[in-house]
């Protein structure tokens, strides 16, 4: 049986399965992009149109800030402004939450389209899932590309945590596409080299963030969307930063 170059990566790993203080934090359906500001968390929704405020400890909703493309991925905030992707357009938006103006459009990195993003503190790495690669790229020069780490075609979000990288990773076989909701996981990787380190599995995983912001210090906990249950979850993150292989 033919499987994904992430099942073989991941299959070698240490999983953290009941130790994560998983919590429910309210139902979604749809969730492409979730970024933390550091009091709130900002949820985009593919096909609304829309990005919403939410509660990060209730799920309470708040303010919507409306969006110009249906077809939306991952999102990042970089301490003053949110990034959103719009995925068809491959376009990367700087986003001023306040007023709801955006404020730049720039180019998504690489020949393919793109996934999740994350910022850790002074470039926004973007996942280009049909590139299969992770970039990083400087939002002060137009997007300019400054470094590259190995991806999966499977990735559907990415998150930084103050060191490492998280990456939600759908995995399946390839003649059992019917298990992709299923089979997926949420993998840390090295920062300097994309290398996975250690695994949490999680179903239909898609976008996630964290709540590290460029202010903070290590995150702690990460908030993740579970596209099998169609929820947003929250959970601790491992406090082990080692690699550990089975």
């Amino acid at each position: 049986m033919a499987v994904s170059v992430a099942a073989v990566a991941v299959s070698r790993l240490a999983f953290i399965a009941d130790q994560t203080g998983r919590t429910v934090l309210m139902a979604a359906d749809d969730v492409s992009g979730i970024a933390f500001d550091g009091k709130s968390l900002w949820v985009t929704v593919e096909g609304s149109m829309l990005i919403q405020q939410v509660d990060p400890a209730t799920g309470r909703l708040g303010r919507k800030v409306a969006f110009p493309s249906k077809r939306t991925a991952g999102s990042a905030w970089d301490g003053r402004y949110l990034w959103q992707i719009a995925y068809e357009e491959k376009t990367l938006s700087k986003v001023d939450l306040e007023s709801g103006r955006i404020l730049e459009v720039m180019p998504t990195p690489g020949k393919g389209m793109c996934s999740g993003m994350t910022f850790d503190g002074r470039y926004l790495r973007v996942a280009n899932f049909e590139d299969e690669a992770i970039y990083q790229i400087d939002p002060a020069a137009q997007g300019k590309i400054v470094g590259r780490l190995n991806g999966y075609y499977e990735t559907t979000g990415i998150a930084w945590d103050g060191q490492y990288l998280w990456s939600g990773v759908l995995v399946t076989a390839n003649s059992r596409p019917e298990l992709a909701p299923i089979m997926g996981f949420i993998v840390q990787q090295g920062p300097g080299t994309g290398e996975p380190l250690q695994a949490i599995p999680l179903a239909g995983a898609g976008p996630g963030t964290t709540d590290w912001t460029p202010r903070g210090s290590q995150a702690k906990q990460a908030w993740w969307y579970d596209g099998y249950h169609h929820n947003i979850i929250r959970f601790d993150l491992p406090q082990s930063r080692r690699r550990e292989l089975l």
